[in-house]
């Protein structure tokens, strides 16, 4: 009844696409109309590369057209390799009327910190009869803008870094996996892997397992041994805490399906990966999962499986005293959402680390922890700004000290699309700045973006938009570095201002700061 179902909606959806097609091609010619109608099967079934190609194409004979330009946008917005391409394409579409066009661009202002923006737009969109998305959709957009702008102001005084271009590539680089044994990271890159590497459907090559030493200056990446990867996609998942045993996951032939694996280490050699059984492995997608103790003897992991809440779901896994795993265990409602949860990891404390769409996000993926309790888990809390942002920030890991973590973000400034970071959770080297906007002779009315810039630094600038009537912001800084803060309203002259804290002086400290403004 399901794939029924899913056919009469994917049908119906063709026939309005056709529709919708049919009335946008009447100025074009025979050849055009029927890439216009090849491209939007491709665009149905979610093959974005090949529907932005032909789109892109129709763009020579038809550069006014809101369906064109709307669903050319919305298809670079779904390649990660294309995706900055995406705005120019949305905004005129948006400026011919196209409906769909408001949506992904409110989540690209959003991804740009522009929340107040991205909330106008979704405003605008929520009032459009013919829009895609549901009500549901739109006010979840809504709250994660509103939250963020809430985040934003309350900074936690950790320290975020990127581990650098030797580390990092310019495609994903991602899911690190911390061997504590030897001080290591394992991640998951899809940079270019040898001379007989090819690129996928969506314009990336496979992925690949690498490796960083933490003890190391500069920190840099090399390809994990032959035995962790293979000419299909291999992906780190986890690392026992001997760090004798990692998880990894592995697809077929076909590049797609794919399965967890473990992989034991002796005299440090690595045996040949082992398919964990269909306890834990299913027909479903199963790419994510963590050891629950030092003995090894429970399991979580993530499986997008029907009977779950929505989504991916964590589930747990016990060993049989026969050495079999038991019936997975969902993790329940107080973990689990309507959308995707998914990356867990457990700290030494038995804390749970997971990240996920559907609780009190800011956007995209945010990382979450939930403390154990008697009987589970309690309810999670979200980690917080900077730890999360706009962007997909996911896979943390964390150290028994809860001193240091790691984890993967596609968040802006990054050397590629997406990177690892470390967190620091030392307050000893930070500067809460609050700012506060105003006019010299009038009340300060505008709507203001702010972008923050490293001196000497190869990032993009942290961006913070003021909403119309408000006058504060506030900034965590680092000390001993330089900063470049930029002041923009409407109406106003730009302000450029040089910010440095020397370091050494101890404990989190908050600095207040008027910036006038001139007309």
């Amino acid at each position: 009844m399901i794939s029924i179902m899913k056919r009469t909606v994917f049908f119906l959806s063709l026939a309005v696409l056709g529709a919708a097609t049919a009335g946008c091609a009447q100025k074009m010619g025979r050849y055009h109309k029927n890439l216009m109608y090849e491209a939007d099967l491709y665009f149905m079934q979610g093959d974005y590369y090949y529907a932005s190609e032909l789109y892109a194409e129709l763009l020579t004979a038809a550069d006014d057209n809101p369906e064109v330009n709307g669903r050319l946008g919305i298809a670079y917005y779904h390649i990660p390799p294309l995706k900055e391409m995406a705005q120019p394409a949305l905004e005129k579409a948006v400026e011919l009327g196209h409906t769909d066009a408001l949506f992904y661009l409110a989540k690209l202002r959003h991804e740009d910190y522009r929340f107040h923006d991205a909330l106008d737009l979704l405003a605008l969109y929520e009032r459009r009869p013919d829009r895609s998305a549901s009500v549901h959709q739109i006010d979840l957009a809504k709250e994660a803008a509103l939250r963020a702008v809430d985040f934003l102001k309350s900074p936690l005084p950790v320290t975020v870094k990127n581990l650098g271009g030797r580390v990092n590539s310019a495609d994903h680089d991602y899911a690190p996996v911390w061997d504590f044994s030897e001080d290591r990271i394992y991640f998951t890159s899809r940079r270019r892997f040898d001379d007989k590497s090819e690129k996928d459907f969506s314009e990336q090559f496979d992925e690949n397992i690498y490796y960083t030493n933490l003890n190391e200056v500069p920190l840099r990446a090399r390809p994990a041994d032959d035995k962790l990867n293979s000419r299909t996609n291999d992906a780190a998942v986890a690392c026992s805490p001997d760090g004798k045993t990692l998880i990894i996951y592995r697809t077929g032939k076909n590049g797609f399906s794919g399965d967890l694996y473990t992989v034991n280490r002796e005299n440090g050699t690595w045996a040949d990966p082992v398919k964990l059984g269909q306890e834990i492995n299913s027909k479903h997608q199963e790419a994510s999962a963590a050891f629950g103790n030092a003995e090894q003897t429970v399991l979580y992991f993530s499986s997008d499986r029907p009977e779950g809440y929505g989504g991916k779901d964590l589930y747990k896994v016990q060993k049989l005293p026969d050495g079999n795993w038991s019936e997975p265990q969902n993790l329940g409602p107080e973990i689990n959402t309507p959308l995707d949860d998914d990356a867990p990891f457990v700290a030494a404390d038995g804390t749970l680390y997971f990240a996920s769409k559907g609780h009190q996000n800011m956007g995209g993926y945010d990382i979450f922890y939930a403390l154990p309790t008697a009987d589970g888990f309690s309810a999670p809390t979200n980690m917080g700004y900077p730890i999360n942002t706009p962007a997909d920030d996911i896979f943390f890991s964390i150290d028994s000290a809860a001193e240091i973590g790691y984890f993967s973000s596609d968040r802006k400034g990054g050397f590629g699309l997406q990177d690892l970071y470390a967190v620091k959770f030392d307050e000893s080297e930070k500067v809460i700045y609050r700012g506060r906007l105003k006019d010299r002779d009038d009340p300060f009315d505008a709507r203001a973006v702010i972008r923050l810039a490293e001196v000497d630094e190869d990032k993009a600038p942290v961006l913070y938009q003021t909403e119309q009537g408000t006058t504060d912001f506030v900034f965590a800084l680092d000390r001993g570095r330089e900063y470049m803060l930029t002041v923009e309203a409407v109406g106003y002259d730009a302000v450029r201002k040089s910010i440095v804290f020397e370091s050494g002086q101890g404990g989190t400290r908050e600095i207040n700061e008027e910036i006038y403004l001139n007309r």
